[in-house]
């Protein structure tokens, strides 16, 4: 290893995982606009908006799952000198069957919102929320699939300079509907569902238009066949990321049973951990198509180079995280919420935050390069070890046998993740060894 080759190979993640990380970063400010102007509209629409949106964004990425296989599976077809623009017809159609499927599930988990015991102020926006939200599914996978499309032609600038451009949008439709504004009446929770519903749906159009012309010149192939290797990649993320989103998801609604404040925080917490996260994740899809083409090509040293420089700039990468959560924990929870007793709460738990975001780094570098080799089933498995096994059981325990309440969920979730990130890196070693000997 040369410092020369270390700053080589950064760079060539790093050019396609910026456009990657813009986009991603403008994915979740979007859904920062809304905790913010929720803050600042009532604690009460901040809890709503917290538990709407968990339940809604549990079953979106599990449908993010399935389409960010296209990247691997088109990376690897590309290696492999197989023609793969035109699998484009067959893409958008995939994208438009999970569609359906979430938009059914999406409905059949309203009435069951009923049954959370949530506060009656909280529960009827909820439901409004979720009603609204899941006519968003159509356009939020068109585009998702147009972009994981481009993606594994490493044609990433256009679909992440579009998301960027779309949150300043969003953040002024969800103050007009939200607060009311001349013609716009005052519609609180609903505001934002609307407002990210006419967003996704210009995306998606306007995406699908420039992407037209790989309809152009290419003969439709066997779309079964196409279907079959999208699935076979894709649903054991799918249920990997479900599995993760479900864990810190699941503690927005076990924690609505306290008070609302409760919630609202652990949503702030999540939407900056997010944001934090977006850089190792950004980093990871980029590792995903370089060691997917590389694999492809049966290149080990490429592998295994791309791999080892990733997990350095992760770890130097979260420390730097973990400094400004510890030193800034106040400031950051002070810019989503006037109320003291958030702010209070939240402060505490940033700390937990810190310990939690290095591992995950380490954990989203090795998930990465596990789906570039299309090694999925391990990252479903590691993650319903990590979350299913060892993080809710015993944020549960903690919160409600001792009395830790959202602090006790945190914990929980912090020791699952250092547990995936071993795991993780584990299993990556043993498969490298195996790929070593095949090629």
């Amino acid at each position: 290893m040369t410092i020369e080759e270390f700053k080589k190979t950064l760079k060539e993640l790093f050019i396609l995982s910026f456009p990657i990380l813009a986009g991603n970063i403008g994915q979740m400010l979007i859904n920062l606009g809304d905790v913010y102007v929720a803050g600042h509209y009532s604690t009460e629409v901040l809890a709503s908006v917290s538990i709407g949106s968990a339940i809604f964004m549990t079953y979106i990425v599990a449908g993010f799952g399935l389409t960010s296989a296209i990247t691997p599976v088109l990376s690897n077809y590309r290696g492999q000198n197989i023609q793969s623009k035109k699998f484009f017809n067959s893409t958008v159609i995939f994208s438009q069957i999970i569609s359906i499927i979430l938009f059914v599930f999406i409905w059949l988990m309203i009435p069951l919102t009923e049954k959370f015991n949530l506060s009656y102020e909280v529960q009827s926006d909820t439901i409004l929320y979720l009603k609204i939200s899941s006519f968003s599914v159509f356009f939020i996978f068109l585009f998702q699939a147009l972009r994981e499309f481009l993606q594994s032609y490493e044609i990433v600038k256009l679909p992440n300079i579009m998301l960027i451009v779309s949150v300043i949008f969003n953040i002024i439709l969800n103050f007009l509907f939200v607060f009311g504004y001349g013609i716009f009446p005052e519609l609180k929770t609903a505001g934002l569902a609307l407002a990210s519903l006419i967003v996704r749906m210009a995306l998606s159009i306007i995406l699908f238009i420039f992407c037209a012309h790989f309809t152009k010149n290419h003969k439709s192939p066997n779309i079964s066949s196409y279907i079959k290797d999208l699935i076979k990649v894709g649903l054991p993320i799918s249920g990997a990321m479900f599995i993760e989103f479900f864990g810190f998801n699941i503690v927005a609604v076990l924690v609505g049973k306290f008070a609302p404040v409760y919630p609202a925080c652990h949503n702030i917490i999540i939407s900056i951990v997010s944001l934090c996260y977006m850089i190792p994740f950004s980093v990871s899809c980029a590792l995903s198509v370089k060691i997917g083409y590389a694999n492809g090509c049966k290149n080990l040293k490429e592998i295994k180079r791309y791999l080892l420089y990733a997990l350095i700039f992760a770890v130097c990468y979260s420390f730097l995280c973990v400094l400004i959560y510890l030193l800034f924990n106040k400031q950051l929870m002070q810019i989503f919420s006037n109320d003291t007793e958030v702010i209070k709460i939240g402060s505490n738990i940033m700390i937990l935050a810190a310990c939690f975001t290095t591992f995950d780094a380490i954990q989203s570098v090795c998930m990465g390069a596990l789906k570039g080799i299309k090694k999925t089933v391990e990252v479903l498995i590691v993650d319903f070890l990590a979350y299913a096994v060892i993080s809710i059981p015993l944020g549960i325990y903690l919160a409600y046998k001792k009395n830790l309440m959202l602090e006790g969920f945190w914990m929980g979730l912090a020791f699952g993740i250092f547990m995936a990130a071993l795991a993780a890196l584990f299993l990556f070693i043993k498969n490298y060894f195996k790929l070593k000997k095949i090629y």
